[in-house]
C-alpha cells in the first residue's frame, strides 16, 4: 500500500509533518512498513527483525514510553474538528484526561508514538492506506493500534494507537 503524501493539508501548507508511508500487508494484516519524512531527513520503518529510525546516516531502534497513565499522556489527533456525533462524548472524555493534547502532526505524529515521544493518537476517519505502513512500525517499538471497537486497524476507519496496552485499554474503556 503506498501513500505518497499522507498529510496533503500540511504539504500544501509547506508545514513539515507529512510524509511518504508504504505498507505491505500479508493475508490482511500489516506486516512491513515504512515512513519518510523528507523535511527531517528521517526514516522510519519495520521488519520482521524489529522497528528502527534512521537519520543522518545514525540508524536507531525504536521503542514507546511508559507513561503509566492517561493523566500523564500526551495525545495527539489531526483536528478537533473532526470529533462531531458519536465521537464527540468520548473524545472530550479522553482529551480532558490526558496531561497534553496537540493537533496536527498526520503519519509524524504517529512515528514519534514510535519513538517514544507521544503517548496516544486517534483519528477518526483513516483510510487502510494511510495506517497500514504505520501498524508495524508502532507494534514492533511496543505499541498498540486498533480500531475504536478494539479491532486490527488495517481496514482504517476511527482508530485509535497507544504506547502501551494498558494505556491503550485505558483510552478504550473513556471512549467508551
Amino acid at each position: 500500500m503506498l501513500d505518497p503524501v499522507d498529510g496533503t493539508r500540511p504539504f500544501i501548507c509547506g508545514l513539515p509533518v507529512w510524509g511518504t508511508l508504504i505498507g505491505l500487508t500479508l493475508d490482511g494484516r500489516a506486516e512491513l512498513g515504512m515512513m519518510s519524512q523528507p523535511f527531517t531527513r528521517e526514516r522510519f520503518w519495520a521488519d520482521r527483525d524489529g522497528a528502527w529510525t534512521e537519520r543522518d546516516g545514525v540508524r536507531r531502534p525504536l521503542a514507546t514510553r511508559d507513561v503509566g497513565s492517561l493523566d500523564r499522556a500526551i495525545l495527539h489527533t489531526t483536528s478537533p474538528e473532526h470529533f462531531g456525533g458519536d465521537l464527540a462524548p468520548g473524545f472530550a472524555r479522553l482529551k480532558a484526561a490526558v496531561r497534553m493534547i496537540r493537533y496536527g502532526g498526520e503519519c509524524y505524529a504517529m512515528a514519534m508514538i514510535a519513538v517514544g515521544r507521544i503517548d496516544l493518537a486517534i483519528e477518526p476517519s483513516l483510510q487502510p492506506y494511510d495506517i497500514v505502513a504505520l501498524i508495524p512500525i508502532i507494534e514492533r517499538a511496543g505499541g498498540v493500534v486498533t480500531r475504536l471497537d478494539g479491532g486490527r486497524a488495517e481496514e482504517g476507519g476511527a482508530v485509535l494507537v497507544a504506547a502501551t496496552p494498558a494505556l491503550h485499554a485505558e483510552a478504550l474503556r473513556i471512549l467508551g
